[in-house]
């Protein structure tokens, strides 16, 4: 391991926590500990939007610094205005950054080579590497040669700012960039687990310790559902599996019994196919994204997502008297975000807009409050509100709500603009309207554990009110929901009743009193998992069956995300109800036994069954974890092997002497275009590109193809052919066209040309510029090319 890199990329990241512990002071005044556990990420988020704008204009380690000095200045000017850090408490929680951001570097350090191999390591290398030639942004493509690049560069700028801060070698910082958004995370997610709790009036770090637990390290149900059906009859197992095993075989091209009998034993079961459950859907959970090791925007951002539940949660504890200070947090805080979401991973900026609205819908401070003097009066006073009722009410200020929401992403949209609305950003078909809906069996089997336990939260809060309904209603409303849920059934909906129904029960507790905030992460996160039961993005060209296949990936790790930390802070706070019940059992020795029981007041049997549910759900999230981490990291602890974060350490093992010719195209200044032959995706192809950061003329087909008109990209591939196949006029005119300054020819070129490439040597205005015995790389003297 290079543990002078790590201890000096914690180091800085250590200097960056304090940096920023003052403005998270003034962003989170009322919030336990002071938001300390938020100063690295609100440091990170500063710097990525200064580095954006300025980056517009000027890009390199110079745009970084200044992104830090903002930070500074900010930090400075929050700490004359009263913001006083916990010191304590921001060096404790950087404690509980840094141990998440070792668990990942040991995970990475396990198997750090970035491979082409099923997921987009490759692109995303790539990316970040070309920005580290690039004097502005957005870059130029590198895997299409004189074009700016169409595709997120949030996360990849971040990482790449990260190691130009630090000098550290992408090689290294890839792997430490993807380490340090999973500390975020963990940290974040820590510190609004507790916060929550602490609010509450019950264990900061309980909640801390849960909320993190379930968000970063827990997965779905389906790995303990799977290893369950493992123990039944091979014939029961096939007979019954299908919801279970069914997506999965077809995703796999094995056959269905091969599925059940592979993922359903210890020995063989592999953490990868833990996402095809759903037929048609990705659904991915913090942990699985961050073991895959891509640069994804929609990984990376999980720790900002739950940042910004952070923020509106410290806008839903400001008081109403307070209006410059929601506005700020509001606006200035969540807009920020907001916007870094724009350019980061666009399908979570909807998602600070839906936090800003529950924020300010629920919150005690009226919607209204936030209009100064007769303005606000005038809409929330008696003649606003004569009539409505509470029900109509609550809709009103849910009205009200939007307003202020879609100023924040009116802000997050200003702010990306550079992106967003400069033409750059993929091609979609806009947003599509009831795809197909998740059966039901098949949502319980990843979301079951979860669902589980937040109806028991929803039943343990409400129980109170529940039971003073008299028998008439409650009769009458049951026959109401049996009647709902079977044409919900009939019309294939059941998982948006079910969802919806918990969405309107976590309101009706948060709204009457009866729970806080972890209410409203529940609400968002199952919204999150409905609007994918209703909305679809149309941002690909999928077969029939697969229209959510995008926005499943990108929309359901938000929603695991902020319901996780819901869960953390429920049952955390059902474990403290439980404890103190049995402790009361204790002392009362047994004198008031009658208060135990359901003919009693029923409150010790319902706090001791909601722990228990607690327990068992914790138990059903920790198989995935435990699974994946004997996985990746059990053989090679159980044989000694040394732990790495070099990116390409595997490349020069694999292949030695192209890695000499990629390491001499690496170190030419500028950014000279290169050809290599197209590449197919998945596969060790368009290398020179992806590990120089130089533009090649095309790069992998089918990702530019998701991009860009075919017709472009095939007129790419047929230029590429002409150059190393056609006839010396040709070469030379497609030469010129495209300005290219070094061919490159190795395995993969002669392997797709053969013979063809005949005499491509001997051509008088290219020289060799590097050989060894796998690769020759020619120069190209623009100058002495033949005229046309």
């Amino acid at each position: 391991m290079e543990w002078l890199l790590v201890v000096r990329w914690l180091l800085v990241l250590g200097v960056l926590t304090a940096v920023g512990a003052p403005l998270s002071a003034w962003l989170f005044p009322r919030l336990p500990r002071r938001g300390a556990a938020f100063s690295l990420p609100v440091t990170l988020l500063v710097v990525a939007l200064v580095t954006f704008l300025v980056g517009q204009v000027t890009f390199g380690v110079h745009t970084v610094l200044a992104g830090v000095v903002v930070a500074a200045v900010a930090s400075a000017v929050a700490y004359r205005q009263g913001a006083r850090p916990e010191w304590k408490s921001v060096g404790r929680l950087f404690l509980v950054f840094a141990a998440g951001f070792l668990v990942l570097v040991a995970f990475r350090g396990v198997g750090p080579t970035i491979t082409p191999v099923a997921g987009e390591q490759f692109l995303h290398f790539g990316l970040a590497k070309t920005l580290t030639r690039t004097a502005a942004l957005p870059p130029e493509d590198f895997w299409f040669a004189g074009e700016p690049l169409r595709y997120y560069y949030g996360s990849q700028m971040q990482v790449t700012g990260l190691s130009l801060l630090t000098g550290t070698p992408l090689r290294y910082g890839f792997n430490l960039g993807i380490a340090t958004f999973y500390g975020v995370l963990v940290v974040s997610a820590y510190g609004l687990g507790g916060a929550v709790v602490a609010a509450a009036g019950r264990s900061y770090r309980l909640g801390g310790l849960l909320a993190a637990l379930f968000a970063a390290v827990g997965g779905a149900l389906t790995t303990t559902v799977r290893l369950l059906f493992g123990l039944l009859p091979d014939d029961v197992a096939v007979e019954y599996g299908h919801a279970v095993f069914g997506f999965a075989a077809q995703r796999s091209g094995r056959t269905y019994p091969e599925m059940v009998a592979t993922m359903g034993t210890p020995d063989t079961w592999f953490w990868w196919y833990t996402r095809y459950v759903v037929p048609g859907t990705l659904q991915e959970v913090p942990l699985y994204s961050f073991v895959k090791g891509d640069l994804h925007g929609h990984a990376l951002s999980t720790g900002y997502v739950v940042v910004a539940a952070a923020l509106a949660f410290s806008y839903y504890r400001l008081p109403a008297e307070r209006r410059g200070r929601r506005l700020a947090v509001l606006l200035g805080g969540l807009g920020g975000v907001a916007g870094v979401f724009g350019f980061m991973n666009t399908w979570s900026l909807p998602t600070a807009v839906g936090l800003a609205w529950l924020a300010v819908a629920t919150a005690d401070a009226h919607p209204s409050t936030l209009l100064p003097g007769t303005a606000g009066e005038r809409l929330r006073g008696p003649d606003a509100e004569r009539g409505l009722g509470r029900v109509g009410a609550e809709l009103w200020r849910a009205v009200l709500a939007v307003v202020p929401a879609l100023l924040v992403g009116a802000i997050g949209v200003a702010i990306a603009s550079p992106f967003l609305l400069s033409g750059l950003v993929p091609e979609n078909g806009g947003v599509g309207l009831f795809p197909p809906r998740s059966p039901l069996a098949e949502f319980l089997v990843v979301y079951g554990g979860l669902v589980a336990l937040f109806a028991g939260y929803v039943a343990y809060r409400g129980w109170p009110a529940i039971r003073t309904v008299d028998r008439r209603t409650a009769i009458t409303l049951a026959g109401v929901g049996v009647l709902a849920l079977g044409a919900a059934g009939l019309a294939s909906a059941t998982v948006l009743a079910l969802t919806a129904v918990l969405v309107v029960a976590a309101w009706w507790l948060v709204r009457t009193g009866r729970a806080g905030f972890e209410a409203v992460l529940l609400a968002a996160g199952v919204g999150l998992l409905l609007s994918m039961e209703v909305l679809f993005a149309k941002v690909a060209p999928w077969p029939d069956g697969y229209a959510r296949w995008n926005t499943s990936l990108k929309v359901a790790v938000q929603g695991w995300t902020l319901a996780a930390v819901a869960a953390g802070g429920a049952s955390a706070i059902l474990l403290a109800d439980a404890r103190e019940v049995l402790a009361a059992a204790r002392e009362d020795g047994g004198e008031n036994r009658a208060a135990t029981t359901d003919g009693g007041s029923g409150r010790p049997t319902r706090t001791v069954l909601a722990g228990a549910l607690v327990l068992a759900v914790v138990l059903g999230s920790a198989t995935f974890p435990a699974m994946t981490t004997g996985q990746e990291l059990g053989g090679a602890i159980a044989d000694g092997q040394a732990l790495s974060v070099d990116g390409l350490a595997g490349h020069e093992e694999w292949h030695p002497e192209e890695l000499a010719a990629l390491q001499w195209l690496d170190d030419r200044q500028g950014r000279p275009t290169v050809v290599e032959a197209p590449g197919r995706a998945y596969q060790w192809t368009s290398r020179a590109a992806t590990t120089t950061g130089l533009p090649a003329l095309v790069g992998w087909t089918h990702h530019q193809e998701n991009y860009r008109p075919d017709e472009r990209v095939a007129a790419r591939v047929a230029a590429a052919e002409r150059i190393y196949t056609g006839n010396r006029s040709a070469a030379a005119a497609t030469l010129a066209a495209y300005g290219v300054d070094f061919v490159y020819v190795g395995p993969v070129e002669r392997e797709r040309y053969g013979g063809a490439l005949g005499s491509f040597g001997d051509r008088e205005w290219q020289s060799v510029a590097f050989e060894n015995s796998a690769v020759t790389v020619y120069r190209v003297d623009q100058r002495a090319l033949p005229d046309r």
